[in-house]
């Protein structure tokens, strides 16, 4: 009985048509001397692609390896296997690789097939080297098309122990990009935050560990400017009109009290924005008519209410009446991030330590509620239609459903990943996605060895009674993410 090459990484659904090589297009040569049909093709066929394991018929795992377009488009039953221009991270380079100095391994090792196919003897590293020399040159077809070009609807997440922003295409959830963050190849720059704008234009990137922001074109992920802004740069959080960005500053040290804002045409610092209470801000968002930013500092347990219209702190709110206004807080609450009701009546305050939301009236500026969570919540966000709140739970490996009519606890989703963080629900209020950390533990389908530790995003389907429906998985640490409009 002969052992099938099963390479598996996330789950998923085929592509459109969309993607597909017209008939009436001409094949290019290829200046770096790798093509799929004349190099990749024939390892897949005198290893892989025969009967009974990844041939059209029987496509194990949903891997069909006789074509570009069955391999980079329909992927397997668990999503994308190859990442263009990203061998390291493209799973099915991780199954037939046997050397971690080269990439991540993962097993099962592959292939395993019986005589007279490949007799179970590893691919030799030429024929490894080939495959993964293809793909980052983008894994392209014999036309020079790359796969996922065009995509519109996505999802930008943070992969900050890898220096990497995924790129996941919400109409199918396939991963479909990693782009490279920072300058330095030495040490890490952390993306820590995303925001992309309402047009889907642009993406902004806070780097956490080097104190800059960077921004991104959305379509082709070209890097267009950066600028160093703060020393912890926390949030970046964007105007309605994608003007004016704002960007916390996570200075746990107190010395940096304040936020800054800058003009995101040329990327320029624009004015400084301190208080006393500002001691290692996070979290911020901004309402939706554009008006205020709400900001909240974990050290300080503050919220700042500033209006945009001059870049002035109009209020500081403590997150509980026993903290001093010195600024210095209590250590008791710890408020970490904050998000806001559609209709912009509320803004839910997530605290780490006391775990639970504290539920800010936007109108009285006063808090009316709190509501208890799971352990250490991080990020939270309201679906569109203002009813339902999801909060992350780092610590508890959960996400709780808040019923915002009512600021009770609907239910608790357990098991959603390893440390959830960030929260965004797309447009239609259909899914929710969870970037979960995976710092220690793991829900990825087939861990790998000789490489940071790979991360997972949960999809969470709203309709279907708030189930996690899919892991997908990406690089180190995801964290921050954001959800084209």
């Amino acid at each position: 009985m002969r052992t099938f090459l099963i390479i598996s990484l996330l789950g998923g659904f085929v592509l459109s048509a969309y993607f597909l090589t017209g008939c009436s297009e001409t094949p290019v040569e290829s200046n770096t001397g790798t093509s799929f049909s004349g190099d990749v093709l024939p390892v897949f066929e005198q290893s892989c692609n025969y009967s009974g394991c990844h041939n059209s018929v029987d496509k194990q795992s949903g891997i069909d390896l006789t074509s570009w377009n069955s391999i980079m488009v329909n992927g397997s039953n668990f999503g994308a296997e190859i990442i263009p221009y990203n061998s390291k991270w493209s799973h099915l380079l991780q199954h037939i690789n046997v050397d971690t100095n080269l990439a991540p391994v993962a097993s099962p090792l592959m292939p395993k097939a019986l005589p007279p196919y490949s007799n179970g003897i590893p691919l030799s590293v030429d024929k490894v080297k080939l495959i993964m020399k293809w793909i980052d040159e983008g894994a392209k077809n014999d036309y020079g098309k790359v796969a996922y070009e065009n995509i519109r609807n996505k999802a930008f997440i943070t992969n900050q122990a890898s220096d990497f922003v995924a790129v996941v295409d919400l109409d199918n959830f396939f991963l479909t990009r990693f782009v490279r963050t920072g300058e330095s190849a030495s040490s890490l720059a952390s993306p820590h935050n995303v925001a992309v704008d309402n047009d889907g234009r642009f993406f902004y990137v806070t780097l956490i560990a080097e104190g800059f922001i960077e921004k991104f074109d959305a379509m082709t992920y070209e890097k267009l400017g950066r600028l160093q802004i703060v020393t912890a740069p926390g949030h970046v959080i964007i105007s309605p009109d994608g003007a004016i960005g704002y960007v916390t500053n996570y200075n746990v040290n107190g010395t940096e009290r304040f936020v800054r804002s800058f003009r995101t045409s040329d990327m320029t610092v624009l004015n400084t924005i301190s208080d006393i209470t500002m001691n290692a801000t996070h979290g911020g968002r901004i309402t939706s008519d554009g008006n205020y930013l709400i900001t909240v500092s974990e050290l300080g347990e503050y919220i700042q209410v500033i209006r945009t219209s001059d870049d002035q702190v109009e209020q500081s709110i403590p997150i509980d009446p026993i903290v001093p206004p010195t600024g210095n807080g209590t250590g008791l609450f710890r408020p970490i991030a904050v998000s806001i009701s559609p209709d912009d009546n509320y803004a839910f305050i997530t605290c780490d330590k006391s775990n639970d939301v504290r539920v800010l009236d936007m109108n009285t500026r006063t808090i009316t509620a709190t509501i208890s969570v799971g352990l250490f919540p991080i990020q939270s966000e309201c679906t569109p239609d203002g009813k339902w709140l999801y909060v992350a739970n780092r610590n508890s490996n959960s996400v709780t459903v808040i019923d915002i009519n009512t600021f009770t606890v609907a239910m608790t989703i357990p098991n959603v990943g390893a440390q959830p963080h960030g929260v965004a629900v797309t447009s239609d209020g259909k899914y929710v996605f969870v970037t979960c950390e995976s710092r220690s533990g793991t829900y990825v389908h087939h861990p790998s060895v000789g490489s940071s530790v790979p991360g997972t995003t949960a999809v969470i389907s709203v309709l279907n009674g708030h189930t996690k429906i899919k892991d997908i998985e990406m690089a180190s640490y995801p964290a921050g993410i954001s959800i084209t409009r």
